[in-house]
């Protein structure tokens, strides 16, 4: 495992198939949460706050990505609110826009569209749908940020849980049900008739 420093709110740690192996982790545990992730997540914390001297002391990001056949990057960023949106924005450009995704798990479908149906509308909003391993998978982008955010991010903490995959990973490992549009798509198939 290595440790690269991008900035004070930014880690990469690097981890080979092999480390992973060594520790009884699959490439599918390593995009589920499970006492296993769990426990390498803060080893790896603990070795970056040893190397580089990175604490985390407040919310953060964490996005998995697959650099090649041998070796994930595990992304960690520190969300620092006072300056969020400004932060935001640089990092933003720095990794071309990788952080902005974030993707929820829901045990099933029901959840799904709960959750849907009761996001705020964003003019922005890119959202795909997907299942794994008999879970679905709600990958979002261009949330903005604000309170409408803020908003979206409780209701789908409410129904489901943020875990560090990709949309890239879902897409080649799992089953696509909604490629595009995800959210407005669900919306508009599944509303309620209004009763009168």
């Amino acid at each position: 495992m290595r440790v690269q420093k991008v900035n004070e709110h930014t880690i990469r740690i690097f981890i080979s198939l092999t480390e992973l192996t060594d520790r009884d982790i699959t490439m599918a545990d390593l995009f589920q949460r499970s006492a296993k992730t769990e426990q390498l997540f803060w080893e790896l914390i603990a070795q970056a706050r040893e190397e580089v001297e990175f604490n985390l002391e407040q919310p953060f990001w964490i996005q998995a990505t697959v650099a090649s056949n041998d070796e994930f990057v595990i992304t960690i960023m520190k969300q620092d609110e006072q300056h969020e949106g400004l932060n935001k924005e640089k990092v933003h450009k720095s990794t071309k826009g990788r952080v902005t995704e974030l993707v929820y798990v829901f045990a099933d479908f029901e959840d799904v569209l709960a959750t849907v149906g009761r996001l705020p509308e964003f003019n922005q909003l890119r959202s795909g749908l997907f299942l794994f391993e008999k879970e679905y998978y709600l990958v979002l982008t261009r949330m903005g940020t604000g309170k409408k955010r803020l908003l979206a991010e409780a209701i789908l903490d409410e129904y489901g849980e943020i875990v560090a995959t990709t949309g890239v990973f879902l897409s080649e490992h799992g089953k696509v049900i909604v490629p595009v549009k995800a959210v407005q798509t669900l919306n508009a198939s599944f509303k309620k008739p209004s009763q009168s």
